[in-house]
């Protein structure tokens, strides 16, 4: 007897529960978000019901057995394999990790700086630098493509995976100072829907001066530094200091959510809620192809 196929998920999580489970108390995080009228509320939620948009990766004009092909073939792929490092990371194995899942955990973290909702309508924009000279000029005008939707969305899947899988981004993250950072302070890290702390350049990893920051855990900081200098730098800042300093980058940075286990810090939340400005992944693309095109 054959079993019902089940239908494709269209719930797609651009940051995935077993990361948000880290800031869970009980079956539910505290979650803080930006309501009608501007102002920042909490209240508690499920992992489940929390960074997540119905049809973010779906491809228009597919048949439905294949329209969220994205989500089920690439994006769970990509947490699925992060999953398994991540456990071995809040266990501060991370001199210990095999080449492959260094890949696996590299790949991940270049995912979570394309796969949010403002990311995705990003790549729309971007997707005519990939269909002519003329089309990456409108593009860089700021015009409307001429594209017919199904070719944009198609293409917009092209793009997110060209730039999570970018080769050179990728090799140069996993040739990164690796660290793992337990803190024993009362103040707890936080998560968002970017919760990622970069240089102003990030998006050409590579420099002595490169990093990447990024709360896997209440009391606990993935870091990625491009020289051991500079691992060493970070690791030595006072508990206090790294604490603040990264969640001003995870609170700044954030979109429409914040995760915390406790209300300790809510008027640091508040505060600080989407007052930081992100790399245009529009524009990051745009240059690249037009300096291709030289």
């Amino acid at each position: 007897m054959q079993s019902k196929p089940q239908n494709p998920p269209s719930r797609h999580h651009f940051i995935p529960q077993f990361l948000l489970d880290q800031w869970k108390d009980g079956d539910t995080l505290l979650r803080y978000r930006r309501n009608r009228i501007g102002e920042i509320e909490s209240s508690p939620a499920s992992p489940k019901s929390v960074c997540f948009e119905r049809d973010l990766y779906k491809t228009i004009g597919f048949p439905p057995e294949h329209a969220q092909q994205m989500e089920t073939l690439f994006m769970q792929v990509i947490d699925d394999a992060a999953a398994k490092v991540h456990a071995l990371l809040l266990d501060g194995k991370v001199n210990s990790l095999s080449d492959a899942q260094c890949s696996d955990w590299g790949r991940f973290v270049m995912s979570l700086w394309f796969r949010t909702p403002l990311d995705m309508r990003g790549m729309k924009d971007a997707v005519g630098a990939l269909a002519s000279a003329e089309a990456a000029k409108s593009v860089l005008r700021g015009d409307d493509g001429a594209l017919p939707p199904e070719a944009v969305s198609a293409l917009q899947m092209v793009v997110l995976r060209l730039v999570i899988d970018d080769a050179d981004r990728g090799r140069a993250f996993i040739n990164m100072d690796w660290r793992i950072i337990k803190t024993n302070n009362r103040r707890e890290l936080f998560v968002s829907d970017w919760p990622l702390d970069v240089p102003v350049s990030f998006a050409w990893l590579g420099s002595a001066s490169s990093y990447v920051t990024l709360p896997i855990g209440p009391e606990t900081l993935f870091v990625a530094a491009g020289s051991t200098t500079l691992a060493n730098r970070i690791v030595s800042l006072p508990e206090r200091e790294l604490i603040t300093r990264q969640n001003r980058s995870t609170v700044g940075h954030a979109q429409a959510f914040v995760g915390a286990r406790t209300r300790q810090a809510g008027d640091f939340i508040r505060a600080n809620f989407g007052l930081r400005s992100r790399h245009s992944v529009k524009q990051s693309t745009a240059d690249k192809y037009k300096r291709d095109a030289i």
